[in-house]
């Protein structure tokens, strides 16, 4: 039933919506968005909007410090958005993803194999990734179901090919709970402030599942931040936004994060167990130098405590990422993310990642809103403090983008 219900999702019809970044999820959606009150709106005025992203990766991992991971790959990704309103105020909104996952078993494969051979297209799998109801007005937006909540913004797509690889490890998705959202301000005097709040718990047994390929998840007796019961977890954030004009654009992300443990399932010795906590602090700049070239910086700092629920992990992230537009259509793409992860009584590790890469973005047609076509170079390098370990690589990605 659950996956005649994700393929009913897929081929619902949808119809023209402009902006470019709905598939970052629902509650960056709200954010961005220009909410408009709907009091004196109709009661029922259908509307089916939504927009479909689609990317083609190809990688040559030509270089590496562990000859197993030298190998060319290439994969599919892409996100369906589709947002049904009843009218003003009231809305269904789903995102539906085709994805790589690594498996374990595909991970042992490479680990006992000494020429890992090229990867095509494994491991992808298609899954619901958010389900919500939405009621939006000027001033409030709420939502419940199924959903990604609102902490940090580097794991968002679209600076670059790689750029945002470590930061998705503290993107928080597959989350059924609810949550909300409040605004006030002006965005071109003092700033729209958003004041964001969520609870939740993780979906392991409702929508969880997917088509393709089977997911690798962690076994649900194995309990991970997040999973309990009741709406135990959450996320407290605040996005400040600025525009000062319709090219100079400034926005600052605050948020909190509380994933609590199910003591009872966890592995994790209950002397060492506790909730994982994290919060990050975010800038995004857009300033157009002169009329042909603008600059799109992005900072961005994570402080993660009880990793895992475990009291011995810490993790800390940052970000640096400038995209320069040239000429519209140019873009050249400088990120570099590092992570340090300490243990107690162990060595921890550092973790760095570095991209530059040149793409060039198609004028709209008929057939697409965006097509684009970014090249660039990857270091990889993970410091263990006793041995050092680098990968180098270089791709190519498609990306292709039509609102419907």
């Amino acid at each position: 039933m659950k996956k005649f219900f994700l393929c009913l999702l897929i081929v619902l019809p949808t119809e023209l919506f402009a902006q470019e970044d709905l598939t970052q999820g629902v509650f960056k959606q709200i954010i961005k968005e220009d909410i408009q009150d709907g009091s004196e709106g109709k009661l029922f005025d259908p509307k089916l909007i939504g927009q479909f992203v689609g990317d083609l990766d190809f990688n040559n991992n030509y270089q590496a410090t562990d000859r197993q991971k030298e190998y060319k790959e290439g994969y599919a990704r892409s996100r369906l958005f589709s947002k049904f309103s009843f009218n003003k105020n009231f809305a269904i909104n789903s995102l539906i993803r085709l994805d790589q996952t690594d498996t374990q078993s595909e991970k042992d494969r490479r680990a006992n194999t000494i020429n890992t051979g090229n990867q095509y297209f494994q491991n992808q799998i298609l899954y619901i990734q958010e389900l919500t109801a939405t009621y939006e007005n000027k001033d409030v937006s709420l939502l419940a179901g199924k959903f990604t909540p609102n902490f940090g913004t580097a794991w968002k797509w679209g600076r670059g090919i790689w750029s945002y690889d470590l930061a998705r490890n503290y993107k928080e998705t597959e989350k059924l709970g609810v949550g909300g959202i409040y605004r006030v301000g002006d965005i071109k005097k003092t700033g729209l402030y958003n004041f964001g709040f969520s609870t939740f718990t993780n979906d392991r047994n409702n929508l969880d599942n997917s088509l393709i390929s089977n997911r690798d998840s962690d076994a649900k007796s194995d309990a991970k931040p997040g999973d309990t019961k009741s709406l135990k977890s959450y996320v407290a954030s605040m996005d400040v936004l600025f525009e000062f004009s319709e090219k100079e654009k400034l926005s600052y992300h605050f948020s909190y994060m509380d994933l609590a443990i199910n003591s009872r399932a966890s592995s994790i010795p209950q002397t060492k167990i506790d909730d994982q906590k994290a919060y990050a602090a975010g800038m995004n700049y857009r300033y157009p130098v002169s009329k042909n070239f603008l600059i799109d910086s992005l900072f961005e700092y994570v402080d993660m405590k009880n990793v895992n629920g475990n009291s011995d992990l810490t993790e800390k992230y940052s970000t640096a990422s400038f995209v320069g537009e040239l000429y519209k259509n140019w873009n050249i793409t400088l990120a570099t993310t590092n992570l340090v992860r300490k243990q107690v009584s162990q060595n921890g590790y550092d973790q760095n990642l570095s991209e530059i890469s040149a793409g060039y973005k198609f004028d709209k047609t008929v057939f697409f809103d965006q097509f684009l076509i970014q090249v660039g170079y990857k270091n990889f390098r993970t410091n263990y403090k006793t041995s050092l370990e680098t990968n180098n690589s270089y791709g190519v990605l498609l990306r292709y983008i039509k609102s419907f």
